[in-house]
């Protein structure tokens, strides 16, 4: 059976490892998560980095404490002097996140606690490098274990004004913090605080690493469920985004005139061509049904789906200007989903303000699909007018239709959207949405 110190030993090695396990997995977690706030991410990261540092520096410096050899003699100086001067780089990256969650909070600079901080802590840091070469904090015997100095209390006095300065700084801006961030940040000072005092009166485990790592883990967590707040935010002003987008799209889609234009062209037309007459009828029916069912839809479409809504309205308007229209579809890609009213968008367009706009009001469209480095491609050409790129994106007008295409396709598929045109030449519209894995 082992002795009480060695189970001791063993025990804290185990708890610091996963500490550090835990750790690193954070810090992937968070740089996945990094979109909804990449400052305070960043600033998140280096405070676990370094804790986690600290945590693997202490797991190597008890582990080899007391063995012999040429190794274990420098790892653990070489380990020591990193925990000592990781516990004060922990204080500094707290610092420096907590200090930019309070700007954040409050909109005003900080910067003098944070430059008073950061002098109390490069003390501490000197301290112990100078330790290295002249010992009066702590040293090791010829069993290679740690032992105490006279002056190693002046380490412990360094990191509680550090502790004692974000204390401070908390409290004067308290009003300003969520309950939950309050939590979290008070946690992060009070655990280590008194972990601090007891260590001075019971030199043993290393309370204050533990301490430390466990509140660490719980900024970690009010980070999260930040997070989380901000995702169910964003889902929520996502889905009016796209409930308000799709109102406006069949509005704008479905004009009027468009319709009673339509309508009359097939009145007149069953004087001519009954049965051409009636599939225009028919391709009309399709179209407004096809509009009028995504209406509801909070997701992305299937393409085949959004394809056939925009067949059925190019056959209305080569009915309506026969001879005039020319359309080429060749989807050899069909299997993927789109945001609704898209592609329709894309091509009314090129109809109304690229080809019925030439003199003669004539040209071809093409829609072309296929897969292409793990993206599903559509390009969507026209040999309309064309227009400036640059300005049609940059002021309202008729070609805002292609900016919400674009915001649509980013926001609901990760897509993207290039356009290409040229004044008298036509216009090139080329979409790339990530195939699903």
């Amino acid at each position: 059976m082992q002795d009480g110190p060695e189970l001791t030993r063993i025990i804290q090695m185990v708890i610091e490892g996963w500490g550090a396990f835990f750790c690193i997995v954070a810090v992937i977690v968070i740089a996945q998560t990094r979109w909804a706030d990449a400052r305070r991410a960043g600033g998140l990261i280096r405070f676990i980095l370094a804790d986690s540092i600290l945590l693997v520096s202490d797991v190597f410096a008890i582990g080899f404490r007391g063995q012999e050899g040429t190794a274990a003699f420098y790892i653990v100086r070489i380990t020591n002097l990193m925990v000592f001067v990781m516990g004060y780089l922990v204080i500094i990256s707290g610092v420096s996140y907590f200090a930019g969650l309070i700007e954040e909070r409050v909109q005003v600079s900080i910067r003098n606690w944070k430059m008073i901080e950061y002098a109390v802590c490069n003390i501490g840091v000197a301290l112990v490098l100078i330790n290295v070469f002249v010992p009066f904090l702590y040293d090791f015997d010829n069993q290679n274990q740690y032992y105490r100095l006279p002056g190693n209390w002046l380490i412990s006095f360094f990191y509680m004004m550090g502790v004692l300065l974000i204390l401070a700084l908390i409290l004067n801006f308290y009003r300003n913090l969520t309950n939950l961030e309050r939590f979290a940040v008070l946690s992060a000072l009070i655990f280590p605080m008194a972990s601090l005092v007891l260590q001075v009166f019971h030199y043993g485990a290393s309370l204050v690493i533990i301490s430390t790592c466990i509140a660490v883990i719980l900024t970690f967590v009010s980070h999260m469920m930040d997070y989380t707040a901000k995702v169910a935010e964003r889902e929520r002003e996502r889905e009016k985004w796209i409930a308000d987008e799709n109102v406006r799209l069949l509005y704008n889609q479905i004009k009027p005139h468009f319709v009673y234009n339509a309508l009359t062209g097939i009145y007149y037309g069953m004087d001519e061509d009954i049965p051409r007459s009636k599939k225009a009828l028919k391709d009309l029916s399709g179209y407004l049904r096809g509009s009028l069912d995504v209406l509801d839809e909070r997701e992305c479409v299937d393409f085949t789906k959004e394809l056939g809504t925009v067949r059925c309205y190019l056959d209305v308007e080569a009915f309506r200007f026969e001879n005039q229209i020319f359309v080429d579809v060749d989807a050899e890609d069909t299997d993927f989903r789109i945001p609704a009213f898209c592609l329709q968008t894309l091509v009314e367009n090129a109809v109304r303000y690229g080809i019925r706009e030439k003199d003669p009001p004539e040209g071809h469209i093409r829609i072309l699909t296929k897969q292409e480095d793990g993206c599903h491609r559509i390009d969507v050409i026209d040999d309309g007018i064309g227009f400036d790129v640059e300005e049609a994106f940059a002021k309202e007008g008729v070609h805002i239709g292609l900016r919400n295409t674009r915001e649509r396709l980013k926001l609901m598929c990760g897509g993207s959207m290039e356009v290409e045109s040229t004044p008298g030449v036509g216009t090139k519209i080329h979409i790339r949405i990530p195939e699903e894995e």
